[in-house]
């Protein structure tokens, strides 16, 4: 965020900030990528602006020569594609490269791969708006390699080993020591385990989280409310929360329940994707009670900053149902839901991009992502602020063996190069 600043302090009105994420987003005081370009959230659904929304678009960019967009690696080929697209329709100018526009792409190229896309430096795109993301990408040639880890910062020897820990998963090539560091953070070997009660668990898979956030919500001893989503037709009703911009077609929520955004409702204040905090109140009209739809939902937030709502409790906010739609063919297709999920648990990916104070982790038996080790152990500042699930030496240094790091390894070369041209270029 530091560097981030620093490009918005130099360019001024000419820059608009960005991120792939609303937490990200959030983090950078920018807004979301898909929020500044009118992108469609979710596999399905994007196509070319017309009028009014076009308007829009191009008034958003009027004077804007610059975007910074933070959490790259999330961005696949053909979202890359569409933000090619609307650059173009935004300025007119077809025949430029993002229409014109400059493009500062910020990240760690060793995190996930984008969910549902290919990664940006793939060799063989499987769409044509795919193939325009690639050519897009490939076109970027200046390149700068920054070298300091900000979240884990420190000199003490603890640090530097945590450090170089985290750079060899990163390349895949973890060593033997690293696996014994690693397990001294193993339960049985945690002498402070009780501080750990509340951390948020980092799980590898939909269905270990479903299941340890419905168990936390049955511990509760508070009425469990199962809140059903209204739908406009049964297309709706069966689509995935991924097309419909994050909305569950059923919710479970009921009082003292972490809780997390699962759309980005106001970013500049906090409540983003991605935005923890704990269910005060459900308020209900009368006559009305479980499975409809409430009013709205009192949540305290953990990092809310506007003026309040309630004057006694100044971060909590009303979370009422939202409704999204979904385009299919001829027909339009509508979800009303809470924009809200379970939090205490949160899988790997939902995690990138998240500093947490601290973390109980269970990578899983399998990398089964190439990536999902190194982001997992890098969302704390220091190893003694997580808990990590046994692992075999053999499940640590799965990366290595993954197809996937061949690729990333040569793009990793490939930018090294650029980052050394770039270098020279400015004397630097």
């Amino acid at each position: 965020s530091y560097l981030i600043n620093a490009i918005r302090n130099l360019l001024r009105e000419k820059c608009q900030v960005s991120a792939t994420t609303g937490k990200a987003s959030y983090n950078v005081s920018g807004v979301t990528i898909h929020s500044l370009l009118k992108l469609h959230v979710g596999s399905k659904g994007c196509k070319d602006l017309t009028g009014q929304a076009l308007c829009t678009l191009q008034e958003n960019l009027n004077g804007i020569d610059y975007i910074p967009i933070d959490e790259y690696s999330m961005l696949g080929q053909a979202t890359f594609g569409w933000i090619d697209k609307r650059c173009k329709q935004a300025t007119g100018s077809h025949d430029k490269i993002l229409g014109g526009k400059s493009m500062i792409l910020i990240g760690d190229t060793g995190q996930l791969p984008p969910v549902a896309d290919k990664p940006l430096d793939h060799s063989k795109p499987s769409s044509n708006v795919g193939e325009q993301g690639y050519q897009a990408y490939s076109m970027f040639d200046k390149v700068v390699k920054l070298t300091v880890n900000q979240r884990v910062q420190g000199t003490c020897p603890e640090q530097v080993q945590f450090r170089e820990l985290l750079y060899r998963l990163r390349i895949g090539q973890s060593i033997f020591q690293d696996w014994r560091l690693l397990l001294t953070r193993q339960l049985s070997n945690v002498s402070n385990l009780n501080e750990f009660e509340y951390a948020t668990r980092l799980l590898y898979s939909n269905e270990q989280v479903a299941k340890y956030n419905h168990d936390q919500l049955n511990q509760l001893q508070h009425p469990v409310a199962c809140i059903s989503a209204c739908h406009s037709s049964s297309s709706a009703k069966n689509a995935s929360s991924d097309d419909m911009s994050g909305l569950e077609p059923v919710v479970f929520l009921a009082r003292t329940a972490k809780v997390t955004l699962t759309m980005n409702l106001w970013s500049h204040v906090g409540l983003c994707n991605g935005a923890t905090g704990t269910v005060r109140h459900i308020i209900y009209d009368n006559g009305h009670r479980p499975p409809n739809l409430p009013l709205a939902v009192i949540v305290e937030f953990d990092n809310y900053r506007s003026p309040a709502f309630i004057d006694s409790q100044p971060s909590c906010v009303p979370i009422c149902p939202v409704t999204v739609s979904l385009q299919s063919e001829n027909s339009l297709h509508e979800r009303q839901q809470l924009p809200l999920r379970l939090a205490w648990a949160l899988t790997i990916h939902k995690s990138q991009g998240l500093t947490l104070p601290k973390a109980r982790i269970h990578i899983g038996k399998t990398e089964k992502s190439p990536g999902i080790t190194y982001v997992a152990l890098s969302r704390v500042q220091n190893l003694s602020s997580c808990v990590i699930e046994p692992m075999s030496f053999e499940r640590l240094t799965a990366l290595k063996s993954s197809k996937h790091l061949t690729f990333r390894l040569q793009e990793k070369k490939r930018l090294d190069h650029l980052a050394q041209a770039t270098a020279i270029a400015f004397n630097h």
